[in-house]
């Protein structure tokens, strides 16, 4: 039995696509014998209330770090003091506190392993640092490379104090955990490492999509596109899609409803969206939690995968969810990514669009309308296929 400290800003209660995949890699590793507990923020740093049973039930322990009110009252604009100040992100306030309990909870429950997962330059920085101090076995998963490694760069003030963090981990780690191959040669092009690595795709997980029921049926004929996550100019601009349905309404008698659940966008990108869909619905709808987006996901019409080529090295968690649940994907996507090849393993269930043309992202979206799946089995993608990798990197 190997004793594992996973160092991570952002766990349960908190909802997110990361928490999923450390939250599996938690259960698995127990299940398998093994024990593992989890270092990471108060609750209040995302507005949560704290849950001491759960915690003691879950072996969890926390840190201090400025609560989310604390954050946006030093972040607003009368007192923008915090943002210039974190340069390791939101959490940068966690980090001393989190070494030095991190370093005792080593000693307390006698921990052999350190593991973290990027890109979250806070819990790369805590893991190593603890890692150093007490002289255990450091596992850093990269899920995205850093952004210096695939983008031009200024040598802005985060850039100087944050290559120094991954710089360290990288040459501290025993093992490397990356998402695709492209991202371990990435890695391994820029710091010239000989360190093991090892591929663990973000998967899904099985058990969660086996229990997933479609929400509530439509009482319409509206064709229903769902994106669920973010989107923003970099990489996962909204706007030339809803530029190509407004297009292509006047081509078809069907009521289209494009629904956008995630991070509400700024006023400018509203106000686009809202001047351009004359003929169809758009409708903004803030996030929920996993298991209801993924119900909401298995009802819908189609699904829309966003991604620029500039997130070429990484395949993000919806696409395998998006697979499994076996519904009609419009990929959006760059033309030589990790995404599309892997979506072209599965390609009877996906129409694809070159992200960066927009003339084939306008003619590609009638072919969705009318598009009828193949149910597939992608057990191969899921996490629960993955355990054998996951055992053997942390038998110390």
């Amino acid at each position: 039995m190997t004793r594992i400290l996973i160092v991570i800003t952002e766990y349960e209660p908190f909802s997110a696509s990361g928490v999923n995949r450390i939250r599996f890699f938690k259960r698995f590793l127990e299940q398998h014998g093994h024990f593992v507990a989890i270092l990471s923020t108060i609750t209040s740093a995302q507005g949560l209330k704290s849950n001491q049973i759960f915690d003691s039930e879950n072996n969890i322990y926390r840190a201090f770090t400025l609560s989310l009110l604390q954050r946006r009252l030093l972040s607003s604009r009368r007192l923008p003091i915090y943002p210039s100040l974190a340069k390791t992100g939101k959490y940068a306030t966690w980090i001393p506190f989190a070494v030095n309990k991190g370093k005792n909870l080593v000693k307390k429950l006698d921990i052999d392993l350190i593991f973290t997962s990027f890109p979250d330059f806070a819990s790369v920085d805590v893991a190593e640092k603890i890692a150093r101090a007490t002289g255990k076995k450091l596992i850093t998963d990269f899920r995205d490379p850093p952004y210096w490694i695939y983008d031009k760069v200024d040598e802005s003030a985060k850039t100087k104090v944050c290559q120094p963090i991954v710089e360290r981990a990288v040459s501290l780690s025993q093992e490397i955990i990356t998402c695709t191959e492209d991202s371990t040669q990435s890695l391994k092009d820029y710091y010239q490492f000989n360190t093991n690595t090892t591929v663990i795709g973000n998967g899904f997980d099985r058990d969660i999509i086996n229990q997933i029921k479609a929400d509530n049926p439509k009482l319409n004929n509206t064709f229903e596109l769902v994106h669920i996550g973010s989107f923003y100019n970099e990489g996962r601009d909204i706007k030339p899609i809803v530029r190509a349905i407004e297009k292509n309404c006047k081509h078809t008698d069907k009521k289209i409803k494009l629904r956008l659940i995630g991070d509400i966008p700024d006023l400018s990108t509203q106000n686009h969206l809202k001047n351009t869909a004359k003929s169809f619905e758009v409708s903004i709808e803030p996030p929920v939690p996993m298991e209801a987006a993924l119900a909401i996901a298995k009802s819908a019409d189609a699904l829309l995968l966003l991604q620029g080529s500039r997130f070429d090295r990484q395949i993000p968690t919806k696409a395998y969810e998006y697979l499994a649940l076996n519904r009609p994907v419009w990929a959006v996507i760059g033309a030589d990514g990790a995404t599309k090849k892997l979506l072209d393993k599965y390609s009877d269930n996906v129409v694809y669009s070159d992200y960066d043309d927009e003339d084939c992202i306008v003619s590609e979206f009638p072919r969705l309308l009318n598009f009828q799946v193949n149910e597939r089995n992608c057990d191969e993608l899921s996490r629960q296929a993955q355990i054998e990798q996951i055992l053997s990197l942390v038998n110390c």
